[in-house]
């Protein structure tokens, strides 16, 4: 069981497992020409509707069909799956139990960046952990994480999911910790699952986000696309919970209320060894009430750019 714990972690990033337990009704689509062709807002109220449709939380999958059930579903798909639901047929088994929220990027300005780094105001976040975490357990500590998705006019979405550590935290403070889509590398307890991720990147450790700069919430494309090297979620400090438990993850995130500043976002422009400068570029801001939600426990999509 210690190896499976340990080895589980590293999928964060990208499995999702072909489904084998029932899941949130479908909602209205958000996959074909005729949704992609939608407005930002349009595309968000969409979205925002199926999350709300049934605000119960997903269960748990096993451990077992957690740490073994990915070793012969193809990662592809996570990466080359267009519009914003998971591909038919497959389940999430890491960060399979969050909560949702609506938020706006707010552009901080005084940077180069292009597309919706300049800001956008349809976005959706998701926020969860990793595995199911135990008080009674060291070994299942909270492993926060986010993904995030701002809408655009007539195409697809920009996405990007952000951790701490594939290891997790001892604090419950689910803001204890800067995020970023730059993890740590993999132990020699992960490395069966790095090999797998590498069947469909050798960044295993990365998120891309050059789509960002592509085009802009309304859909404009950029002539010269500028992107940072990476992204770093800072906490505000304005929003804490305590270190030791009180109660689930879940329930604390319900407690924070639209117009929150969840993060100052950080960029960086190249590698430090390159001598890379980081300035803040911008806010992430919620713009409703975070609330768990079967549609967004089961079937909301964050695709990832190798």
């Amino acid at each position: 069981m210690a190896l499976t714990a340990a080895l589980v972690p590293l999928v964060v990033m990208v499995v999702v497992l072909p489904a084998t337990a029932e899941i949130g009704g479908e909602g209205s689509d958000v996959t074909n020409s005729d949704y992609l062709a939608l407005t930002a807002a349009e595309k968000a109220d969409r979205l925002w509707s199926n999350c709300l449709a049934d605000r119960t939380s997903a269960p748990w999958p096993s451990i077992f069909s957690t740490a073994f059930g990915a070793i012969g579903e193809s990662m592809c798909p996570s990466f080359t799956t267009p519009g914003d639901a998971l591909p038919a047929g497959r389940r999430k088994v890491i960060h399979s139990v969050g909560v949702v929220g609506r938020v706006e990027w707010r552009d901080a300005g005084s940077h180069p960046y292009t597309g919706v780094f300049k800001g956008a105001s349809h976005g959706i976040v998701r926020l969860s952990s990793a595995l199911q975490a135990l008080p009674s357990s060291s070994r299942y500590r909270p492993r926060p994480g986010m993904g995030l998705k701002l809408l655009r006019d007539g195409m697809d979405s920009a996405n990007l999911v952000a951790m701490y550590s594939v290891s997790g935290q001892r604090s419950w403070n689910f803001f204890k910790n800067d995020f970023t889509n730059h993890i740590p590398g993999p132990g020699f307890a992960e490395l069966p699952l790095a090999v797998k991720f590498a069947t469909a990147t050798v960044n295993i450790q990365q998120v891309g986000i050059s789509d960002w700069s592509q085009a802009g919430e309304d859909g404009t494309e950029e002539e010269s696309p500028i992107f940072p090297y990476r992204l770093r979620f800072h906490p505000t400090g304005e929003i804490a919970f305590p270190d030791d438990y009180v109660q689930p993850i879940n329930a604390d995130l319900m407690t924070i209320p639209s117009g929150s500043t969840l993060y100052q976002v950080f960029a960086i422009d190249k590698p430090e060894e390159l001598g890379g400068e980081e300035s803040m570029i911008g806010e992430l801001v919620l713009t409703s009430n975070l609330t768990t939600s079967k549609w967004g426990d089961t079937i909301l999509f964050f695709r990832h750019q190798a």
